[in-house]
């Protein structure tokens, strides 16, 4: 499972932290997530599905979910943007796919640090998420989670200018939707109006994506 190098740097990596807080002071349960960490940094099991990694583990997937959230809790927290664009990245390689035409996207979510991520920046956009027949089946409007990136951009107005300038064209229409009067929702609701197309709707994606970085 583990290179002779890797081995090498997980077994000091261990005995470190094993020692940082005095021999015997961890919990099983604390230990179990910090050998779960430290696969995970060896890349082993780090891009792998639930499925994979449970099987690989011999434990069940939904240990597996919870290792991965508290290892991340625990020894690193997630980069809240990245996570937020590589969802945005795979909302727009699945509206690329010739069977897309409109409405909502669906993909698979299953990894429980990215949940945790997105359902916060769903919180913060004030909306709600419509999960599949279970919470690794994630399904979304490409406008909605469009206002979900702007929410939780530091610079949302700025952003949001920049962006109307950008896919909109008619200046009349680009003054309504900018108008100080409206709401960020009311903006993103009026950009909406205006972008309906596939197309458009993943060049919108592609730049809140870009926002992010």
């Amino acid at each position: 499972m583990l290179t002779d190098a890797q081995k090498l740097k997980f077994g000091n990596d261990f005995v470190e932290r094993y020692l940082s807080h005095g021999f015997g002071s961890m919990t099983k349960s604390e230990i179990d997530i910090l050998v779960f960490h430290l696969i995970s940094e060896a890349e082993v099991i780090k891009d792998e599905s639930n499925y994979r990694v449970a099987n690989k583990l011999q434990i069940t997937e939904s240990k597996v979910k919870s290792l991965r959230l508290n290892s991340s809790l625990k020894y690193k927290p997630a980069n809240h943007r990245a996570v937020l664009g590589n969802i945005v990245t795979r909302i727009i390689e699945e509206m690329q796919k010739p069977e897309f035409e409109s409405g909502q996207v669906t993909i698979t979510l299953e990894n429980s640090v990215d949940q945790r991520e997105f359902e916060h920046a769903v919180k913060l956009a004030h909306r709600n998420i419509e999960y599949g027949m279970n919470r690794e089946l994630l399904k979304v409007k490409p406008i909605a989670l469009f206002e979900i990136v702007m929410a939780n951009l530091e610079n949302a107005e700025q952003e949001i200018t920049s962006i109307v300038q950008a896919h909109i064209t008619d200046n009349e229409k680009q003054a309504e939707i900018l108008s100080s009067a409206l709401t960020l929702r009311q903006k993103i609701n009026k950009i909406g109006e205006e972008v309906s197309a596939k197309s458009g709707l993943i060049a919108l994606l592609a730049s809140a994506g870009t926002a992010l970085v």
